[in-house]
């Protein structure tokens, strides 16, 4: 409730998650956020692996692949264009 209230007052800014070693769970609640802004699974998995080679191992995936986004997220526009590049960011 706090981040989606946070996202009413902010609609521009970055939330930070990170997991121990920012290759397993952190990766899965992005994958879940892109995959709710409207990203296909694969498309999630490739942005994720691009900033964190190793990121999500196989249960993850299949994880990932059988997951239904609900579409809560998909009002905010996440695209792989470098110019709205901003709107996401993976470290």
């Amino acid at each position: 409730m706090l981040a989606k209230e946070s996202f009413i007052l902010h609609p521009d800014q970055c939330i930070a998650v990170h997991c121990v070693a920012g290759l397993g769970r952190a990766p899965v609640l992005v994958a879940i956020a892109l995959m709710e802004a409207g990203m296909s699974c694969e498309e999630a998995v490739h942005l994720i692996r691009q900033q964190r080679r190793g990121a999500l191992n196989q249960k993850q995936l299949d994880f990932l692949a059988a997951y239904k986004p609900s579409g809560q997220l998909r009002k905010l526009r996440y695209t792989m264009d470098a110019k709205n590049a901003k709107n996401c960011s993976i470290m």
